[in-house]
């Protein structure tokens, strides 16, 4: 699949712990090898909304997904700690 991340997230995840950026880094390059969202795990819809958001959850930190069906491409719009949402 194709990814596009905000340039906010990379801003956000370099104010986190290293150990927690290097998760972060092996998460977004899963998304980038993984064919489809059903492969990966720990990615979930949103719940609530009709467009395709979706969420990635590594330890006490989520990503915010947009998938776009057409393109097939995942948008990663922002990162936040699980107690900030």
């Amino acid at each position: 699949m194709k990814t596009k991340t905000h340039k906010r997230v990379f801003k956000d995840v370099d104010k986190l712990p290293a150990y927690i950026q290097e998760k972060a880094a092996e998460e977004l390059e899963n998304l980038k090898t993984a064919l489809s969202l059903s492969e990966l795990d720990n990615v979930i819809p949103m719940e609530g909304t009709d467009e395709p958001y979706y969420r990635l959850r590594f330890g006490n930190y989520r990503f915010l997904l947009y998938y776009d069906i057409e393109t097939n491409t995942i948008k990663v719009l922002s990162q936040r700690h699980l107690q900030e949402t």
